[in-house]
C-alpha cells in the first residue's frame, strides 16, 4: 500500500473512531439521565409511613406499617441512658436494662424471654447516651402478646433482693471483662467521652463504678423504677403489616 493510501486509511480509521466514541458517549448519557430519572422516580416512591399518637396515660406511640413480612416488631425507648443516670450512681441505666428481664407481676423470672421465644420471636435490650431500648420481632398475629408482656414489666417490675444481687453480680462481671480486665484495645464509645469531656454527665464511666453497683439498695432501684420507667417517658414503636391504629384501642 502506497504513503498516500496508507494516510488515507488512517484518516478514515480516525473518523470511524471518533464517530463510534460520539455515539457510545451519547448512549451512555442517555443511559445516564434515564437512570437519573429512574432514581427519582424511585426515591420519591419510597416512603415510610409513620403515625404518632399519645395515649390518655402518656405513653407515645409511633406507628409503622410494613407489608414486606408477615411479622411485628415491639420497642419501647426509655428517656434513661448513659448521660441521665443520677451522680453517684454511675452504672445504674445499664444495671436496669438487665432488671427489666427479671420477671415481672405475671412473668416469672427469665419467662418474658421464653414467652417471645416459644411464639418464634427475637429480642433484646441496650443502653444508650439518652435512653434504654427494648424490642421483639413476633409473627404478625403475636402482637397483642408482645403489648400485654411490655405493658406488665412496665407496671410492675419484679424488684425484688434476690433479682438485685444477681443482676449486680452479672453487670459487675461486664465491666471486670469488657473494661477493667480487657488486655488489649478498649470500648471507644464508653471512653472517648470520659477524655473528650469534663462535665460528670458526659465524662462518667458509662458503664459504671463497682462501687456504684455494689451500693445499689432495693429503695434505690425502686425510686429509679418509679422515676425513669413510667409510662410518660417511655415510647412505644410498633411496625406490623396489619391495620395498626386498633392498636391504640387496647389497653396497654
Amino acid at each position: 500500500m502506497s504513503f498516500v493510501w496508507r494516510r488515507a486509511a488512517r484518516s478514515l480509521f480516525a473518523v470511524a473512531a471518533s464517530a463510534a466514541m460520539g455515539l457510545c458517549a451519547a448512549a451512555q448519557e442517555k443511559k445516564g439521565a434515564a437512570k437519573s430519572g429512574g432514581g427519582k422516580a424511585d426515591a420519591a416512591a419510597f416512603q415510610v409511613p409513620v403515625e404518632y399518637y399519645k395515649l390518655p396515660n402518656g405513653l407515645r406511640v409511633v406507628l409503622s406499617q410494613d407489608h414486606t413480612a408477615p411479622t411485628v416488631c415491639v420497642a419501647v425507648y426509655y428517656r434513661i441512658g448513659f448521660r441521665i443516670e443520677p451522680k453517684d450512681r454511675t452504672g445504674f441505666a445499664h444495671l436496669f436494662e438487665h432488671m427489666m428481664f427479671q420477671g415481672s407481676q405475671n412473668l416469672g423470672k427469665m419467662e418474658f424471654i421464653k414467652l417471645v421465644q416459644q411464639n418464634g420471636g427475637t429480642l433484646n435490650g441496650s443502653t444508650r447516651f439518652d435512653f434504654t431500648n427494648y424490642f421483639e420481632i413476633l409473627p404478625s398475629n403475636k402482637l397483642e402478646t408482645a403489648l400485654w408482656a411490655e405493658a406488665d414489666r412496665m407496671n410492675g417490675l419484679a424488684v425484688t433482693e434476690e433479682n438485685l444481687k444477681n443482676q449486680q453480680g452479672v453487670v459487675g462481671n461486664e465491666v471486670k471483662v469488657n473494661v477493667i480486665n480487657r488486655p488489649y484495645g478498649a470500648f471507644p464509645w464508653l471512653q472517648m467521652p470520659q477524655y473528650a469531656n469534663t462535665n460528670w454527665y458526659n465524662a462518667h464511666n458509662f458503664y459504671g463504678d463497682l462501687k456504684d453497683i455494689e451500693a445499689a439498695t432495693i429503695p434505690d432501684v425502686q425510686s429509679f423504677f418509679k422515676k425513669r420507667q413510667k409510662r410518660n417517658s417511655g415510647w412505644r414503636n410498633i411496625s406490623e403489616r396489619l391495620r395498626l391504629r386498633n392498636c391504640l384501642h387496647r389497653r396497654i
